[in-house]
């Protein structure tokens, strides 16, 4: 039977492994994803955007919290004092530090990111709601349609911006458990 000390290494590298994960799919979404949904027209680009959206948010979070809770297990675990000092932080503060980077994505969302989200939402939703109409592309209100397109495309690049934020806040949870357990 494995001991709690026989834990701490796997825990360690399942931590990593998983808030790396978290970080890297979240970084791919403003690096590779956005720019290619800048190039599709607009109602394509706003539903790819709200479907992408939707499984980010079931998965990325999950994935995050889950290393958080290792990483607070770790911090535990890890004591007061003693090991390697960063900052000013220990190991069990570094621990602490990463849970707290992984997790403050949600937050993060929800303060800065939440008008955009659910402007694009809306704008997806109207997309929908005109190509059901058939009327996809006809200038119905003169420049509205061409006002409308320019403002999502806008609106996606301004959220892949914003979602740089998350994904350095869980970049940052990486390099403290990388510092904490190496």
């Amino acid at each position: 039977m494995a001991t709690t000390t026989d834990l701490t290494r796997p825990t360690a590298i399942t931590a990593l492994l998983l808030s790396s994960l978290a970080a890297g799919v979240n970084l791919s979404l403003s690096t590779f994803l956005v720019p290619r949904l800048l190039e599709s027209p607009t109602p394509t680009m706003l539903t790819q955007w709200a479907r992408t959206y939707s499984r980010g948010a079931k998965t990325i979070p999950t994935t995050a919290a889950v290393a958080a809770a290792a990483y607070i297990w770790l911090g535990w675990k890890a004591g007061p004092g003693g090991g390697v000092r960063v900052l000013g932080l220990g190991v069990r503060e570094l621990y602490y530090a990463a849970a707290a980077l992984s997790v403050g994505m949600a937050p993060y969302t929800v303060l800065v990111m939440q008008g955009t989200n659910d402007e694009l939402h809306r704008l997806e939703k109207v997309a929908n709601a005109q190509k059901k109409a058939g009327v996809v592309g006809v200038a119905a209100a003169g420049d509205e349609v061409v006002v409308q397109e320019k403002s999502a495309k806008a609106l996606v690049d301004w959220w892949g911006l914003l979602n740089l934020g998350r994904a350095g806040m869980l970049i940052g949870g990486v390099v403290c458990g990388l510092v904490a357990t190496f």
